[in-house]
């Protein structure tokens, strides 16, 4: 499948701009995205968002932001979706301490 680089660093060529064996994935600026280029990707996001609050379907906006937070429940069995593993001190007095 073509690979289409959407993002490229400042200053570059968007002509000559292409992917040679990983996605370029620092800061810079938005290609091959049509009324979007140029722009920061960041700003790019805000436009696309303030553009889909701003259509409406019948009365009601396509889109609206919303925070996500992802809480979930939290056991020790799950703790590397949160990072590492809680440490454990093994001590000679107390036995194992948390």
């Amino acid at each position: 499948l073509p690979v289409i680089p959407v993002v490229m660093p400042e200053g570059g060529d968007a002509k000559t701009f292409q992917i040679i064996e990983e996605a370029y994935v620092d800061d810079g600026v938005m290609i091959n995205s049509r009324f979007l280029d140029g722009m920061k990707p960041e700003k790019a996001f805000d436009e696309v968002a303030r553009l889909l609050e701003k259509k409406t379907i019948g009365n009601r906006p396509m889109a609206e932001r919303k925070v996500n937070f992802r809480l979930r429940d939290w056991g020790i069995s799950r703790q590397r979706y949160w990072g590492c593993p809680i440490p454990m001190i093994h001590c000679e007095d107390c036995g194992v301490v948390p």
